[in-house]
């Protein structure tokens, strides 16, 4: 099964990367506030973004597809100590998306805390490679 991607210039990276700030900042002040639902949904977005920072710093495109799934497959080949693993952290954090964002259930604070760890750490080592 072939994946969409877009070819995107490598220095646009710093675009994306701004986003995954700006979303994991909101993430932090919703969770001190025991916001849930908006901790949850900015750690989505922040994932979101990292991976696309990463994937466009590293290879130079990004998932076009519109299921975020397929960013998974993308993140996986990084070539990048831990990008694996972060791709099943990615996968785990996109799960809770259709729940915050198009349910009227919501996010337990147990798995919400789970979520903003796993997005904490996704975005941690996004940072660290990032930097190089």
């Amino acid at each position: 099964m072939s994946i969409q991607t877009r070819r995107v210039d490598r220095h646009k990276f710093q675009g994306f990367w701004k986003k995954a700030v700006e979303f994991h900042e909101g993430m932090k002040h919703a969770e001190a506030e025991e916001k849930w639902n908006a901790a949850c949904l900015n750690a989505i977005h922040c994932a979101i973004s990292s991976v696309d920072a990463i994937c466009v710093f590293f290879m130079g495109e990004r998932s076009s597809s519109q299921r975020h799934e397929d960013a998974f497959r993308v993140l996986k080949a990084v070539p990048v100590s831990g990008a694996e693993e972060k791709a099943k952290q990615f996968i785990d954090i996109i799960g809770l998306k259709n729940l915050v964002e198009y349910s009227d259930d919501e996010p337990s604070e147990k798995e919400a805390r789970r979520i903003i760890l796993q997005a904490d750490r996704l975005f941690s080592w996004a940072k660290t490679h990032l930097k190089q």
